[in-house]
Parts: structure tokens; sequence; C-alpha cells
């Protein structure tokens, strides 16, 4: 936990998490340098202590904007959907493609910050998110179910493994739009692509589940 500023100038701490930004960027966490992002930010070692624990909590205060974001963004999409009735949520793709829009934009908001955690993946701070990321899409998909098709919990199909499948797959999709390097336009048609596979697939199975 990042330490309180009390006396410190607050732009102190700013001037830390945009070196560190910058320094992350460049060089990833593994092979980033405290010093070089001190020297960065013209500050000392003991003035980046005052704020951070260490390179790690310095870390993950730069990237929890984008994690924190992300995951809310993902809610709110969820929590749409779930007011929606059975038949909406099988012919009307809008609300997939709007939050697959709100999505890419924030992206290109924020794309040094999201490549920055796209790109250090083995840290434990990014780790946890795509954790609490994919049990997210995990127990929103099996309440989908139970309104889409409410005996799918006795179908082969649904299991365990083919729900988490379905998470990875579409955490994988859009990472794969963002490794190019395409425009936002682009990036926002080639995910409503991607979508409409994924929910064609999915419904497939249904159907094939509730024969």
């Amino acid at each position: 936990m990042s330490r309180k500023a009390g006396t410190v100038s607050e732009d102190t701490q700013k001037n830390l998490i945009k070196a560190a930004i910058s320094e992350f960027a460049e060089h990833g966490y593994q092979k980033s340098s405290l010093r070089r992002i001190c020297a960065k930010a013209g500050v000392t070692t003991g003035a980046l202590y005052f704020f951070f624990e260490d390179k790690e909590d310095l870390f993950t205060s730069v990237v929890a904007p984008v994690t924190n974001n992300v995951l809310t963004l993902m809610k709110e999409h969820y929590e749409t959907e779930l007011a929606s009735d059975a038949e909406e949520l099988i012919t009307d793709e809008r609300e997939d493609v709007r939050a697959g829009e709100e999505f890419i934009e924030f992206y290109y908001r924020n794309k040094i910050l999201v490549n920055i955690v796209l790109d250090n993946q083995e840290h434990p701070a990014v780790k946890e998110f795509f954790e609490q990321l994919t049990e997210l899409m995990n127990r929103q998909t099996i309440l989908l179910l139970k309104t889409l098709a409410p005996d799918s919990s006795d179908s082969p199909i649904f299991n365990e493994c083919t729900v988490h499948w379905f998470s990875h797959m579409l955490i994988d999709s859009v990472i794969h739009i963002l490794s190019h390097d395409f425009d936002e336009p682009r990036a926002k048609e080639q995910l409503k692509i991607i979508t409409r596979f994924l929910r064609g697939g999915m419904l497939s199975l249904l159907s094939e589940s509730t024969i």
C-alpha cells in the first residue's frame, strides 16, 4: 500500500508516476530501474520511498487506473446484459458492440498504460487482474445461461471447461486485436467481427444443448 504524501508535494508523486510510466513502457517491469525513474522525475530515492514501498508498489500504482477501469467497464456491461430478456440477448448484438467500442476507446486514450499491462503479464498485479477478469466473465456466462436456457446447467456442453474457455477466448481475441497496429476505427470493426463470431458460436452450442 502506498504511503500518504504528508508534507511532500503532490507534484513529486505525479512526476514519479509519469517517470515510472516512461520507464516501464521502455524497459518492462523486470529491467526497469528505480534510480532511472528518480532521475527522470528529478527526485531522490528517499522521495520515492516516501510514496511507494518498492518497485512493485510503484508498478501496481501505475497500472491500477487501467485494471480498475477495465473491471468497472465490464461490470457495467454485465449489469446491462442481465437487465435484458432472453430474446433481446439472442437477437440484439448492440450492447456487446457498444461495450466493445467503449473498451477500444479506452485503449486508445490510454494506449501506453494498457500496453504496460499487456507487456508485463507475469507481474503479480497483472496476473491478479486477469484472474479477476476471467472469474468475472465465467460468472457472467453462467448467469446468462440461466436466462437463455434454464436447463443448460444439466448440459454436458456448458461445463466448467467450456465456460472457462469462452472467457479466455474473448480475452485472447481482444489482445490479438490490440497487438496489431490498427487505427481506432479498424480496431472497432475487427472487434465487431469477433463479437459476432463468438456470439454465433455460443448460440449454436446453446441451441445444441437444448435439443
